[in-house]
């Protein structure tokens, strides 16, 4: 368990940066390009990552799982990297060719032919994207220290290169930086860990039922956490686009906080599965869903509370009409938070991959239908609203199976019970806050009232999780 809460602090850090340099250049981005300029950069980001889904097929999930059990033979390894990476090459080939001639095809999308043929940069290299090889191996250190050193040079180079809404060509670019640098950094490791990747085709035909099935669950939660951006392109304006993005960018900016054990977890998952100790699997599980809870519940109220006086200040007067989206979206970080149990913890880690499929089929399914219906009249808060009840759907779904199909039983729900008392003592706290202050005076002193509130109120409940995670930070401390 010390691996587990040493990578969980590892990975914490690594998603804590995710929230910090959003919060940095978000407002920058939004000022420069406004709602217009940013809803056509997601457009494009998008559009081009749905092509990469099917480049990449399954192999993200189905990799972390295949090298957590062969992590100390680097023969395997090298021989199971080379496999995926040669399935890669092959369905990259044939995605990009098509990619090409649709940006060529519809009018709409030759309009902005640049951005959409610079964007696909990202797409072209996917056989060589390998984070995945580093998540199974529980090298949660080292992926934490390179995204930081990119993510800053990134920061850098954006404030130097995109100045005005004629550099959204640059902006597009800049985003591709990070992902060539990370990869590129990558294999310079995975070289020096012995392992020589080579095209190869033997051995690839038993990979491709389980990284289909994986590759079909992985297009069913695109629908729901890329659609919605597609079809208010489609349906509605790229200026709804820009509010909702804008929203979601920093629920989902927030979201790797609630679900950052999910991958430090996995690996631990498939270890368990392989030996069949489904007792360390309710345990882990159990301290899961109060990590999980713990992070997610007051997050979500949070973010509820001080959106009005927030979206204005940080976005700049012209986002108002992403005030509700984000309201409503900030359920999501609940919501996929507990998924990353039941989901991807459990049933993937499980290899319950068809029940996996199922569920998140269903909830693409509602996704896809309620945005039919309602972004043509409520654009980004009816996507916002679509994407909710789509987790929800999925949610209950993946409980359903984990129950009939599975051994895995939580019955420690206190911790979850205290932090969901915790978050709601913010809606006094952030009322109290509003009648005296305004501006950003209110955020600086709402948030770390809350804060304070909240940790206070989980130290006098006995949230042991508060126990937990204050231990390690002071043991860090200490140390250093």
């Amino acid at each position: 368990m010390a691996s587990i809460k040493r990578n969980f602090l590892y990975n914490l850090s690594l998603q804590m940066s995710k929230v910090l340099f959003p919060l940095i250049t978000a407002p920058y981005v939004a000022r420069i390009l406004d709602p217009d300029g940013v809803g056509i950069f997601n457009f494009v980001n998008t559009y081009s990552s749905y092509f990469a889904l099917f480049a990449v097929l399954g192999i993200p999930t189905y990799g972390i799982r295949e090298i957590a059990k062969r992590r100390d033979d680097v023969k395997a390894c090298g021989i199971f990297v080379s496999q995926m990476i040669s399935i890669e090459i092959i369905t990259t080939l044939l995605v990009s060719a098509f990619y090409v001639m649709s940006v060529f095809a519809f009018e709409q999308l030759n309009e902005q032919a640049v951005l959409f043929l610079i964007a696909g940069v990202s797409l072209y290299i996917s056989p060589f994207k390998i984070e995945w090889f580093f998540s199974g191996r529980e090298e949660f250190g080292y992926i934490t220290f390179r995204s930081l050193i990119i993510k800053t040079v990134s920061v850098i180079l954006l404030f130097v290169a995109v100045r005005d809404k004629d550099d959204l060509v640059n902006y597009v670019a800049l985003n591709l930086f990070a992902t060539i640098a990370n990869e590129v950094w990558n294999y310079v490791r995975l070289l020096g860990l012995g392992v020589r990747p080579r095209f190869t085709l033997k051995g690839i035909g038993s990979h491709v039922k389980p990284v289909s099935i994986l590759f079909a669950s992985s297009v069913a939660i695109s629908v729901y956490a890329m659609l919605d951006t597609l079809m208010l392109g489609f349906l509605s304006s790229y200026e709804e686009t820009g509010y909702y993005n804008s929203a979601m960018h920093v629920v989902r900016a927030l979201l790797p906080i609630a679900t950052a054990l999910s991958t430090v977890a996995l690996p631990k998952m498939s270890v368990y599965m392989k030996s069949g100790d489904f007792r360390q699997i309710n345990l882990l599980m159990a301290k899961s869903l109060g990590i999980v809870t713990f992070l997610a519940f007051p997050l979500m109220v949070g973010v509820i509370m001080v959106a009005p006086v927030f979206v204005p200040l940080f976005f700049g007067a012209r986002f108002h009409g992403s005030i509700l989206p984000m309201q409503i979206g900030a359920g999501l970080l609940a919501a996929i938070g507990l998924n990353n149990l039941n989901g991807v913890q459990i049933l993937t880690g499980l290899a319950k991959d068809r029940q996996f499929l199922t569920s998140v089929t269903a909830g693409a399914i509602v996704n896809f239908l309620l945005n039919s219906v309602l972004i043509p009249d409520y654009g980004a808060a009816g996507a916002a609203f679509a994407s909710v009840t789509a987790e929800t759907v999925i949610l209950a779904t993946n409980e359903f199976f984990v129950r009939k199909h599975t051994q895995v039983r939580i019955l420690e729900f206190s911790d979850s019970y205290k932090a969901a008392i915790g978050a709601l003592l913010f809606v006094p706290v952030a009322h109290a806050c509003s009648l005296a202050f305004s501006g950003w005076n209110f955020i600086i002193v709402c948030v770390p009232s809350c804060m304070l509130v909240y940790a206070l109120s989980q130290r006098m409940l006995g949230n042991s999780m508060f126990f937990m995670i204050y231990e390690l930070t002071i043991s860090k401390i200490r140390k250093k």
